[in-house]
């Protein structure tokens, strides 16, 4: 199986067993490629920037991980055991900073 475009009209029919390295080319010779245009659409990273500045200066950052908020009653470990360093850990999973 390989990554293979395909229109929301064929998405229910198609088995993806089917798109194979040996029938995709066909598929794309008898539709045309769907990213023949994707250039005509490019642009800078320039509104992405403004939008992380926006955040920022919102108070809104990135997610710190590993998560800083308290973990919730019942749930698992945010660490698996083999991994887990117990003097960052508190008896509850919590990350001890």
């Amino acid at each position: 199986m390989v990554s293979t475009p395909v229109t929301w009209a064929d998405l229910a029919d198609v088995d993806p067993r089917d798109c194979t390295i040996a029938t995709v080319p066909g598929l794309v010779e008898n539709r045309g490629d769907p990213w023949a245009e994707i250039s005509s659409a490019a642009t800078g990273i320039e509104p992405l920037l403004e939008m992380v500045a926006r955040d920022e200066s919102d108070g809104l950052g990135d997610m710190p991980y590993p998560p800083s908020y308290p973990k919730m009653p019942g749930e698992p470990r945010r660490v698996q055991p083999s991994k887990k360093v117990a003097e960052h850990w508190d008896e509850q999973g919590n990350r001890v900073e």
